[in-house]
């Protein structure tokens, strides 16, 4: 179900690439292949943002650090803090095509509802580790877009410290954030908590968000085990979209003063490592979940619906390191044992009672296998390739005044990827990757179909080819790339009769990215330059023939440049400027509103200094006031208006304060 109604290839872009890195890569660690390794052994193309970039970051949240330093863009589409994520154009389904982990655990749902990274506190980042286009191997469904990891700080043995920050801004916001690490010589505990409230931009949009999130860990010579747990609490009230007229009087209004959603979730993580020179095993044992409710008004009158999801996932995995032929080898191997559950009932009152108007249960079962070879021939050149085998079962059942629909399905998919990469002397590194990925339906996309049937998995076929530079002081990337995708799962309006989610007729996503960055003293620069192109390939609904039509709220251009200048040892001051180009309004498949949605330029300013153990900061986003909305709708049935939006604030200040103790 569309998530509104709840509310080649040359071009340039500069969006923030990550701060120029002048120590080696070899130092690098990161856990792309699900078990730690240098940079240099990662997936080309990978980036990483450190604890040290989100810090100097004018970014005061999770979403915003990764449209800001990670290069994606972003969405509001209904006053949630957290914003709809997209990488590499994918519109209104980019959550649902960019898998997001914690620690190697997913945490996408099975709803349309964005992830909930605005509940992961800053201070417990360790790094972000972006692998645009990759993951589908490794990690399975919702990977088409790439893979987005998130690592958190582990608790260190034989230490002891603790932070504390505060951040007051505009809109009445607050942010409180507090963090401690306790190891002893065999256990060590790190906890980290955050609690933010505003009244935002918007009336009827005030949020109060609670979250904690903690890592036990027992290390034992090769073994370690431990808990990861975490809990978040949303309070969030929904002011709804703005016509054209309200745009103009009343940006900052509502006209649906009694809307809201609340959110409760839960992750629980059970973790085991061993490892030897040359053998290593790792497993997992994941189970969460959230409760929710929202109310909503629609033409339909007031929508009040209750939420509930429970995933419990079980990861075994092993890696062997080997020489084959004299070339060093290593083997990747695990499988992934999924159990999902999802109730969702709705009442078309306010105030709930008796029996509900619908409801919508789903469950879902997965077994998957899979593998990662890695070979490096010389020093220089180095191959991989991965393998997965993935079988689930989906079961659906809709109701509305009474029975509507109910069926099951069984799919086998299958994902691969190739990868070659080789580095000149000079340090400059080619490399290509071709692949395949799938995914499936989520209990949304099953709830409104034109038929009632489940739909079949969406499978794509990815090719992209490219190369790095690293030097003294000095980082460059150029990457183009293509997807082509079969049996797209989207909501489309012209499906007869009112519009529903389908299997699209082929479609296809591809583009060119430029990235580049250099220390100039002591100033940083670094640039992205990117074009992205979002096309229907063939297809015919309702009568109208969409073939080489754009996919909607795909910008055609992205841009922005990121400078930060340390003016003295404690005093470091950044800026940040984000550019997205024009886009198609969300229900223009076919492409025939006149206009599209309005291009917009954000400048973002920071300044910090560090004095006497404390590090003060101020920013000010938005720095010249400009009024712009990131998502746009036209033809929606509860719009009196062609067109409607969701305004974003405008200028915002905030000052913040962060003492560390040892």
């Amino acid at each position: 179900m569309r998530r509104a109604s709840i509310p080649c290839l040359f071009g340039f872009t500069l969006v923030p690439l990550l701060p120029v890195t002048v120590a080696s890569q070899e130092a690098i660690v990161v856990t792309a292949t699900r078990f730690p390794e240098r940079a240099l052994d990662a997936p080309a193309g990978m980036r990483v943002i450190s604890a040290r970039d989100i810090q100097a970051s004018p970014a005061t949240s999770l979403p915003e650090v990764l449209i800001t330093l990670g290069g994606l863009h972003g969405r509001n589409l209904t006053g949630t803090p957290d914003l709809q994520l997209d990488l590499r154009g994918y519109g209104i389904t980019g959550d649902q095509n960019l898998l997001v982990l914690l620690d190697g655990v997913r945490m996408n749902s099975e709803d349309l509802s964005t992830t909930p990274l605005s509940a992961i506190p800053l201070n417990a980042i360790e790094r972000i580790e972006i692998m645009p286009g990759s993951g589908a191997t490794l990690y399975g469904a919702g990977a088409t877009a790439g893979t987005i990891n998130i690592v958190t700080r582990a608790p260190a043995l034989g230490s002891r410290s603790a932070s504390l920050s505060g951040l007051l801004g505009s809109y009445g916001t607050s942010d409180l954030r507090a963090g401690v690490n306790a190891g002893g010589e065999l256990v060590a505990l790190s906890l980290h908590a955050s609690r933010r409230a505003s009244q935002n931009y918007r009336a009827n949009n005030a949020l109060r968000q609670d979250s904690v999130l903690g890592d036990l860990r027992l290390r034992h010579g090769a073994l370690q085990a431990g808990l990861k747990f975490g809990s978040d609490w949303q309070r969030l009230r929904l002011p709804g979209e703005r016509n054209e007229r309200e745009l103009q009087s009343d940006p900052r209004g509502t006209s649906k003063p009694e809307d809201f959603s609340d959110r409760d979730g839960d992750l629980a993580v059970l973790y085991l490592r061993y490892g030897t020179e040359r053998v290593e095993l790792a497993a997992d044992l994941s189970v969460r979940g959230y409760d929710a409710q929202a109310r909503s008004t629609s033409a339909f009158g007031y929508l009040f619906g209750d939420f509930r999801y429970r995933s419990q996932v079980f990861s075994p995995r092993a890696r062997f390191e080997f020489d084959t032929f004299g070339a060093r080898s290593s083997l990747v191997a695990g499988a992934d044992l999924t159990d999902s559950d999802y109730r969702r009932r709705t009442w078309i009152t306010y105030l709930p009672a008796g029996v509900p108007a619908g409801a919508n249960a789903s469950t879902q079962s997965s077994r998957a296998l899979y593998l990662r070879y890695s070979l490096a021939f010389t020093d220089a050149l180095k191959a991989s390739l991965g393998l997965r085998r993935q079988r689930v079962s989906d079961g659906n059942s809709i109701t509305f005044f009474g029975p509507l629909s109910a069926g099951s399905r069984d799919h086998a998919v299958s994902a691969r990827e190739l990868a070659l990469r080789y580095t000149l002397p000079v340090g400059l590194t080619l490399y290509a990757t071709s692949g395949t990925s799938f995914r499936f339906a989520t209990a949304d996309d099953n709830a409104q179909t034109a038929t009632g049937n489940l739909l079949d998995p969406q499978t794509a076929r990815h090719f992209e080819a490219g190369a790095e530079y690293a030097g003294s002081g000095s980082r460059a990337r150029l990457a183009l790339y293509r997807t082509d995708l079969e049996k797209e799962i989207y909501f489309s309006p012209i499906v007869v009769p009112f519009g529903a989610n389908t299997n699209l007729s082929p479609t296809r996503r591809e583009g060119v990215e430029l990235e580049a960055g250099m220390r100039l003293g002591p100033v940083d620069a670094s640039a992205r330059i990117a074009r992205q192109l979002a096309r229907f390939r063939s297809g015919v609904y309702g009568g109208t023939d969409v073939s080489g039509k754009d996919v909607p709220l795909v910008p055609r251009v992205l841009a922005g440049l990121r400078l930060a200048w340390r003016i003295a040892d404690a005093t470091q001051v950044s800026a940040n400027v984000t550019h997205v180009g024009r886009q198609r309004y969300d229900n223009d498949q076919d492409n025939r509103f006149p206009a599209s949605m309005p291009a917009y330029t954000l400048v973002d300013l920071k300044a910090g200094q560090t004095r006497g153990g404390w590090r003060l900061s101020a920013g000010i986003n938005n720095v010249f006031d400009r009024k712009y909305y990131s998502y746009g709708i036209v033809g929606n049935f509860n719009c009196a208006t062609p067109v409607c939006a969701y305004p974003q604030a405008g200028r915002t200040m905030y000052v913040s304060a962060e003492r560390s103790l040892q």
